[in-house]
């Protein structure tokens, strides 16, 4: 296993991403909150009743809060069309400051200090 697989060890790509949170903005203001975190997964091996947790991977996990509660949040993990477009390279747009999602540019401005504090606090994982 090379380093950048082991768990505290991820792809710089992914370190700028641990545990961050960014507003949303469409054409009109502030719409929601983008929230990230990286988390290790582990390939499981062996008999059911005695399982084996092998090859640790960091993989990016994101959530969408929108602040319209009729808005459901969206998911990394959802099987839908829009998610499924974004999964895999959405840092490519993230690192221009944009998420594409349902048809919709949003414009993301990324938290930091007590901004991020306090928005992770609300909306965090």
């Amino acid at each position: 296993m090379d380093d950048a697989s082991r768990p505290g060890q991820g792809p710089v790509r992914l370190e700028t991403y641990r545990r961050r949170i960014g507003r949303l903005h469409d054409a009109d203001g502030p719409v929601g909150h983008l929230v990230t975190r990286v988390c290790t997964h582990w390939e499981t091996v062996g008999p059911h009743s005695f399982p084996t947790y092998v090859n640790p991977e960091e993989r990016l996990q994101w959530r969408v809060h929108f602040d319209d509660p009729a808005r459901p949040d969206t998911f990394s993990d959802d099987q839908d069309r829009c998610v499924d477009l974004l999964r895999g390279h959405e840092t490519d747009a993230w690192e221009a400051g944009l998420l594409e999602l349902d048809e919709q540019t949003l414009r993301i401005e990324w938290l930091d200090g007590s901004d991020a504090d306090a928005a992770w606090s609300a909306n965090g994982w």
